[in-house]
């Protein structure tokens, strides 16, 4: 489920997380990704679903964000994958969450997704 956290909302990292990529799917509101149904990578995580963007780059979608069409899948928002590498201790602005993810800024101002686990609220 998609929430829109209040600004000036910040976590930090409980412990190191390394994205597990380099390169991540991303589409703009409107474009149209298509599910993989043969043999898709499995995920503990409900709510995403294995996807290729018209560029060729496959990654998990949340299902929340699509509409189903002919062909694929529309996006309703914008959406960048892209995971962040952080320290334990880091402090994180957040963003938006979706489905056991949670969308963040560093204080550099690099943003990403995060498991949720790894987070810890901060006031």
């Amino acid at each position: 489920m998609f929430y829109q956290f209040p600004a000036k909302t910040y976590a930090t990292a409980r412990q190191a997380y390394e994205r597990p990529y380099e390169t991540a799917i991303m589409a703009r509101a409107g474009e149209t990704v298509v599910p993989k149904t043969d043999n898709p990578p499995e995920t503990d995580f409900m709510g995403w679903t294995w996807c290729r963007a018209a560029d060729g780059r496959e990654g998990w979608v949340p299902d929340a964000w699509c509409e189903v069409e002919t062909g694929g899948w529309r996006l309703r928002r914008d959406f960048d994958a892209m995971e962040l590498s952080v320290s334990a201790g880091e402090r994180l602005r957040l963003i938006h969450s979706e489905s056991g993810f949670v969308f963040v800024e560093t204080a550099g101002g690099v943003t990403g997704w995060l498991p949720d686990a790894v987070l810890e609220r901060a006031d």
